[in-house]
């Protein structure tokens, strides 16, 4: 479901419809929170188990696959 706009009876819209996790991310960022996908939370949680075992990370790759 994307952004929905409601209408009155001259066709001006007066109110959207926006889906929950796409309100919060704009919360988010107002408040300058970070919040991430589910991609690059998925990502950092990768990142972060490697670094756990003992993995190197290698921040000039890390950076361009940025």
């Amino acid at each position: 479901m994307g952004i929905q706009y409601q209408i009155d009876e001259q066709g001006n819209r007066v109110a959207v419809v926006i889906p929950l996790d796409e309100w919060e991310a704009l919360q988010a960022e107002l408040h300058g929170e970070a919040r991430l996908s589910a991609k690059d939370e998925e990502d950092r949680r990768e990142a972060y188990d490697a670094l756990a075992r003992g993995e190197a990370l290698d921040l000039g790759k890390a950076m361009a696959d940025w």
